[in-house]
Order: C-alpha cells, then sequence, then structure tokens
C-alpha cells in the first residue's frame, strides 16, 4: 500500500466504467472531470486493474467490457493512468 499525504480541497470519487463496472475510490484533487488518477491516491481497487506490474505505457482495460479505461504516464513525476474521457464516469461520495 502506497502512503501520500492528504491534500487540502480534496474529495473522494467513485470511478466506474460506463458499461457499470465499479473500478475505483479514488481521493480526486480539486474540482471537474477526472483527467489522470495518481496511482498513489487511489483508496481501494475494486476491480484490480490498478495494482501489478504497471509500467510507462501500459494500457489498462476493464474487465468486464474490455474498453481502454487509460494509459500509465509519468505526470510531474508521479505514475498516473491518464484516463480515456470517453469510457468512464465518477460520483462523488
Amino acid at each position: 500500500m502506497l502512503l501520500y499525504l492528504r491534500v487540502e480541497r480534496s474529495h473522494v470519487i467513485e470511478v466506474e466504467c460506463r458499461c457499470g463496472q465499479d473500478l475505483a475510490k479514488y481521493e480526486k484533487e480539486g474540482k471537474g472531470r477526472l483527467v489522470k488518477m495518481y496511482l498513489d491516491m487511489i483508496l481501494n481497487d475494486k476491480a484490480g486493474i490498478f495494482s501489478g506490474e504497471l509500467e510507462t505505457g501500459k494500457e489498462i482495460f476493464c474487465p468486464s467490457c474490455s474498453k481502454r479505461v487509460g494509459t500509465v504516464q509519468m505526470v510531474h513525476g508521479r505514475p498516473a493512468a491518464k484516463m480515456n474521457q470517453g469510457v468512464i464516469k465518477q460520483t462523488g461520495t
């Protein structure tokens, strides 16, 4: 489990695929749509797709419908999943 500093102005969201598959619970910084998910801020990897061997450039797929959810990249020196906007949806908790 990765540890991080809790950021002010952050809130917890549920991330799911358009097909209805729950993907993760994530602590999002700031407002707006979900563009990237820092891997160290994922609170619960419900589908098990954000754990394991995640190398830069690896694509992440929904286990239910097999659509591409995102791609792993380094963002500001931290590993993150750049999200495919047409496949995911987020809900606040």
